[in-house]
This record gives C-alpha cells, sequence and structure tokens, in this order.
C-alpha cells in the first residue's frame, strides 16, 4: 500500500516532463485549431467595426510668399562663381585700408591700378606753441585739418612750426598771382628801416649791454593746449665780437634754440651768422660787406644795408639804442629795422607805449613797454618791456594771436656783469 502513492507520484512526474517536452507541438496543434478548425464546417469570421480616427487639421495651401515643401521644391539655381580680384587691386599694405577705400568699393567698381599717395595728400604737422616763443613776429600758419582721433597728431602740441611765417619767395609769388591784379596796385610800398636796401638815414647812437645770463619762466596756450616751459638768454660781448643764444626747453615737449654772432660796430650789433634750430637746423649768412644775406635752405638771397639784425639780436639792439638816449624814445615815438630769420627778411616797426611796472617773477620791475605792429595780413602781436635798472636789457617777452594762443616770457632771474 505504501508503493502504490510513490508510483502514482512517478508516473505524475514522468506525465509532467513529456508535457514539457510535447508543449511546443501542443501550442502549435492548437493555434492551427483555432485558426482553421478541426474540420470545414466550423471556420468562423468576425467583422468588427472600427470608428476611424478624427480628421487632422488641415495645413493651408502654400502661397506665392509661402516657401515651398522639400519634394516640391524647384531645383536649385547654381551658384555664381565669385571672381577673386587679381593681386594688384589688393591693397600694398594695412595703412591704405580705411573708410575712404571702403566707401568707393561699394559705389564704384574696383580698377585694376590704385592712385598714388603724394606727399601733398600727408596732413602738416600741428602748430607749435614752444617754436612761436622764439619766433615772435613771424606769419600765422594756414588753418590746420582737424586731426583723426588716435591719430600721432592729437600728441604734438609743440614742435610743428619752426619755420612759422618764413614763406619762401616761390610762395609769395603764387599768392600774388592769385589775387586780383587791383589789390597789387593798391598795396603800400615795401616799409623802409634801418638796414633796408637803400637806407640812406641816420644810424642809432647805442650802449651796448653788459655781458648777462637771463633766466624766464615760460607760460603759454596753444590751441587750448596750456604749456609751461623755461627759457634763458645769454649775452657775452668782449668790445670786438659778441654771440647771443636764447633756448626755450619744456619736459617732454623738446627745445628750441636761435644763436646770433657777429662784430660789435659804433652803430649797434653787426649779425654774422644767424642759427635757428628746432626739428631742423636753418642759418643765415650776412655778408656786410656784399650787403646780402644767403640762406641754408636756398631761398633767394636778400640785399640789405647797415644795421639789419636777425631775430635773437633785434633785442639787444633795441636795448643798446634805449639805453643810449632814452630821451629819444619817448610814448609814441616808433623805430623801424629791417630784422631777418632763417629765411627771409622784412621790416620790424616798434611803438613806444610808456613805463610800466611788472609784477614779474623776479619781483617788481619797472619797465619800459614797446609793441611791435603787425605786418598786413598778420594777426600776430609783440610786447618786449626793457628795465632801466639792467641796462634796458628784455625782461618780458608776450607773443599773442588773435584765435587766443599766447606764449609769455618772464624773467626770474637775472646775472649782469659789471660793465667795464
Amino acid at each position: 500500500m505504501r508503493q502504490r502513492p510513490l508510483i502514482l507520484l512517478t508516473f505524475a512526474v514522468l506525465a509532467a516532463h513529456g508535457l514539457l517536452l510535447a508543449w511546443p507541438g501542443v501550442q502549435e496543434a492548437l493555434r492551427k485549431a483555432r485558426i482553421t478548425g478541426s474540420t470545414p464546417k466550423e471556420l468562423r469570421f468576425e467583422v468588427r467595426q472600427i470608428a476611424p480616427p478624427p480628421p487632422a487639421a488641415v495645413p493651408p495651401a502654400p502661397t506665392l510668399a509661402s516657401r515651398p515643401s522639400m519634394a516640391q521644391a524647384a531645383p536649385a539655381a547654381p551658384r555664381p562663381q565669385v571672381q577673386k580680384a587679381p593681386p594688384e587691386q589688393a591693397p600694398a599694405s594695412r595703412a591704405s585700408v580705411g573708410p575712404k577705400f571702403r566707401e568707393a568699393s561699394t559705389e564704384k567698381p574696383a580698377t585694376s591700378e590704385a592712385a598714388p599717395t603724394t606727399e601733398a595728400d600727408a596732413a602738416p604737422a600741428a602748430p607749435s606753441a614752444l617754436d612761436q616763443l622764439l619766433a615772435s613776429g613771424e606769419a600765422s600758419p594756414a588753418p590746420m585739418p582737424e586731426p583723426i582721433p588716435g591719430s600721432a597728431a592729437d600728441l604734438q602740441p609743440l614742435h610743428a612750426v619752426a619755420d612759422q611765417g618764413d614763406a619762401s619767395p616761390s610762395t609769395s609769388e603764387a599768392k600774388a598771382e592769385t589775387e586780383a591784379p587791383s589789390a597789387s596796385a593798391s598795396e603800400p610800398a615795401p616799409a623802409i628801416g634801418i638796414g633796408s636796401p637803400g637806407y640812406a638815414g641816420p644810424l642809432p647812437a647805442i650802449k651796448l649791454p653788459p655781458s648777462a645770463r637771463l633766466q624766464f619762466q615760460a607760460k603759454g596756450s596753444a590751441k587750448g593746449f596750456q604749456y609751461s616751459a623755461k627759457a634763458q638768454l645769454t649775452f657775452k660781448s668782449d668790445g670786438q665780437r659778441y654771440q647771443a643764444e636764447q633756448e626755450v626747453s619744456a619736459f617732454l615737449m623738446g627745445s628750441r634754440s636761435q644763436t646770433s654772432s657777429g662784430l660789435i660796430t659804433p652803430h649797434g650789433l653787426a649779425p654774422q651768422r644767424f642759427v635757428d634750430k628746432a626739428r631742423k637746423e636753418r642759418s643765415a649768412e650776412l655778408d656786410a660787406p656784399a650787403a646780402r644775406i644767403r640762406y641754408s635752405d636756398g631761398d633767394e638771397p636778400q640785399a640789405v644795408s647797415a644795421g639789419v639784425q636777425d631775430r635773437l639780436s633785434i633785442f639787444l639792439q633795441l636795448s643798446s639804442m634805449v639805453a643810449a638816449n632814452p630821451e629819444r624814445y619817448a610814448p609814441g615815438s616808433t623805430v623801424a629795422i629791417n630784422v631777418t630769420s632763417a629765411r627771409s627778411a622784412e621790416v620790424w616797426t616798434f611803438v613806444v607805449d610808456g613805463p610800466e611796472t611788472l609784477d614779474l617773477p623776479a619781483g617788481p620791475t619797472p619797465s619800459l613797454r614797446l609793441t611791435r605792429q603787425p605786418r598786413k595780413g598778420q594777426d600776430q602781436t609783440a610786447h618786449l618791456w626793457l628795465a632801466p635798472s639792467l641796462q634796458y636789457l628784455p625782461v618780458r617777452i608776450r607773443l599773442s594771436q588773435s584765435n587766443g594762443d599766447f606764449a609769455d616770457l618772464q624773467l626770474q632771474a637775472a646775472t649782469v656783469d659789471s660793465p667795464p
């Protein structure tokens, strides 16, 4: 009785194993039986009605402005070939690429050759107030164009008018040709002064000042730029020859110097060589026997006569003339002297304004003021103060322009040798 359950359990296990082994075939038979049935009469068909999905939104028909679909898009037009500019059309350097070049390229077709750059197209250097200190009486320069922002022109307030007003004869002649013929007929005759060609008047009496060294404080304004500088005037003489030197210098702005050397005559200084040195050195050779002035830059030589002065010796000559006869130079009196620069000569006319006490860095100083009358067409005015206590040596020089620019040298210290 006990073996019967074991036998039944054994058969159950074997049946389970057999069923597992035969199960794939059974599944396939059942699948076929569901589809085909056991006999043809058992075939069944079912029809089910499936509700259609809701219609999707129909996109609007494309308009003329709308972009065609990829399936209906027309074939793309061939891309135009871009021709490269020939090598000669390319700018030679970065400096030739600028606003003007770009504007021209958008409006006009490019040419095969670029116009050459000339020196006339380059902007001139900015005017120098420091040079005006030593170039008293020279003509004002032509109006300067506005500088490009960030360019070197914004960084040069000094060092530019070393030859301010020293127009060459060719420049003067070209200007005269552009004027109306009636204008030349109405112009007054050239002024005649001591040292002019053909001057036949008396030569002045003089009392030469002793050797001296004068130090000045210089202040001014040039095109709105305020500056300060130092200046020094040195005069040495041995009774037969003299040498004078004046230098103006400013920190980070450079310097300009003028020197005058020559003979001492009974009628004052007789310059033989005048040198003006800034960015470039220019000179004038005064030949008294030949009554000619020759210039280092090749400017036309000019005829002169005895008594002619240069732009540095003129101040010492005026000191000698006033010291010799102060009564002769009363307020309202005038004196005219032919004065040369390193490029040309012209007559300077001074008017005596009268006595004036100055408050200088060196202290209160009585002086005699003289004003140089500007020549025709010039807007610069020069004032000169001579101090009786210093043998009428200059103690102040002020140059001013009509546009507000000015340069003012005021005596700070003086060392004067005792007269022999």
